[in-house]
């Protein structure tokens, strides 16, 4: 809930000023987790059977 307070006060001015690397690294970040996260699982399920 409070990351979307965060998003909602987000001006589109400062992402334009800000410049695409920070949104890239965001992207970057997020593949991380998700392939991340999804190994993680694999791994633990496989322990487990």
């Amino acid at each position: 809930m409070a990351m979307a307070a965060l998003g909602l006060t987000t001006h589109v001015s400062a992402l334009k000023k800000a410049g695409a690397k920070p949104l890239l690294m965001a992207l970057v970040l997020f593949v991380w987790l998700i392939v991340g996260g999804g190994a993680i699982n694999l791994v633990i399920h496989s322990l487990m059977a």
